[in-house]
């Protein structure tokens, strides 16, 4: 844990928490950056819930690296969460959809974000930004939580995964009724203000809930690539049952080795052009990618296949190559969600209060982030991996605290030598990659 609190400084993040999380008038217990700080390397360590810190304050070896941690406690932890909170902001209802409206400090929790995300970026750059969005449920018995579609009380947070990096770019806490589709250009927006410098290709992928004429056309003003599943309407559909069926061609799944797999799909283009009344004189429309999958039986019309369709502005690749990059978010932003919720501590939200919920739920996407900065920069072999494998084999390590001449000494056994070199070494990336300096306060 010593290697991830000393991360923390050296990529500068304790000084724009400083800055950007502003809320407490009186600091009894812990500074705003400080308490940012103990809750996510709470949220790295494992911890699940705010209870979880008892845990940590029973390990004396980290009490003597990490003497912060003495002032910190559950029940001082659960109040500076609800602080994120502000009661007087509309709150959506029953059959009243509203993303409410971001604090003060959330926006500064998010700056944090933005800023990590930066120094990845000016460690490891990347030329393209491949974004995938994406909305998920996260069941909760808390008495305020509205019903979702899925038929259960909670809420539906959505994020923007950066593809090539591996990290969340940006986030929105909502309340579980408001539709996937709703205020996504908003959102975007946002995230592409936020991305760092040095990209040259950006690019976008989603489900329908991002199939907006108004956001397609968006994004493609921007030179925004993007692929998208299209709602599949009566015209539409109308449109794609008038292809002649010597159009159609076998879908075969392109993997990253360049082999070609059959998925007993087929595929053809569609020449469609819905109702745009925001299109201005001489845009090109939109490409669309009909596809066709065969049902189990015929159904009492004797149906044979069920139609999906991919709306894309990509020219530039065929129908194979480009629906196995629109499937490719699979294995992104819907593997990022499933590991926020099991590997990091988003499934348990702490409070009945949303703007804490809010709080927690951007506090584990910024732990899920560190980790997989510290991947990527420090930790040899750890790239891309899970978070609860990085803790297996590195983060909950025994180790014994020696201290002296007024210096710190973590000790391993000899059957952990493998992971102490490994360690070190991690931390010697870290120092030197820091373009803050490693002072004193570490």
């Amino acid at each position: 844990m010593p290697l991830v609190i000393e991360a923390w400084y050296a990529l500068g993040l304790n000084r724009v928490a400083k800055k950007q999380v502003r809320m407490r008038e009186r600091q009894k217990v812990l500074t705003d950056a400080e308490w940012v700080e103990v809750l996510t390397v709470l949220l790295v360590s494992g911890g699940r819930e705010v209870e979880d810190l008892e845990a940590l304050r029973r390990d004396a070896g980290l009490l003597e690296m990490w003497p912060v941690l003495r002032r910190a406690s559950t029940r001082s932890a659960l109040n500076y969460l609800h602080r994120f909170d502000d009661p007087e902001l509309p709150r959506g209802k029953a059959g009243e959809a509203l993303i409410v409206e971001e604090t003060e400090g959330l926006k500064g929790l998010g700056v944090v974000n933005e800023c990590l995300v930066r120094e990845l970026q000016r460690t490891r750059e990347e030329k393209e930004a491949t974004i995938d969005v994406d909305a998920s449920v996260h069941e909760s018995g808390k008495r305020d939580a509205l019903w979702t579609y899925d038929g259960v009380r909670g809420y539906q947070p959505v994020i923007a995964y950066w593809a090539e990096q591996g990290v969340v770019v940006g986030d929105q806490f909502r309340d579980g009724n408001v539709p996937a589709g709703m205020g996504n250009l908003e959102f975007i927006e946002r995230v592409m203000k936020g991305l760092p410098r040095g990209i040259e290709k950006r690019r976008v992928r989603g489900d329908s809930a991002l199939y907006e004429q108004k956001l397609l056309r968006w994004m493609d003003r921007e030179g925004i690539e993007f692929g998208v599943s299209a709602d599949m309407s009566v015209q539409l559909k109308e449109e794609v049952m008038r292809i002649p069926e010597e159009d159609w061609r076998a879908y075969e799944k392109v993997t990253e080795e360049g082999e070609r797999v059959k998925t007993g799909r087929e595929w053809a283009e569609v020449c469609y052009v819905p109702t745009e009344p925001g299109a201005k004189k001489g845009e090109r429309p939109f490409r669309y990618i009909g596809i066709r999958v065969p049902k189990r039986e015929p159904d009492l019309f004797g149906a044979k296949w069920e139609y999906f369709a991919v709306v894309t502005n990509r020219w530039d690749m065929g129908g194979n190559e480009l629906l196995s990059w629109h499937r490719g978010k699979c294995g992104t932003v819907e593997q990022a969600h499933d590991m926020l919720k099991n590997d990091m501590g988003a499934r348990v939200l702490p409070s009945g209060r949303y703007g804490a919920n809010a709080a927690w739920y951007r506090l584990n996407v910024l732990a899920f982030n560190l980790m997989r900065t510290l991947g990527r920069i420090a930790l040899r072999g750890y790239e891309g991996k899970r978070p609860y494998t990085m803790r297996k084999h590195t983060l909950q390590i025994a180790a014994r605290v020696v201290s002296s001449s007024r210096q710190r000494t973590v000790t391993f056994s000899e059957e952990n030598r493998e992971c102490r070199d490994g360690l070190a070494e991690g931390r010697g990336e870290v120092r030197r990659r820091s373009c803050w300096g490693v002072g004193r306060e570490t």
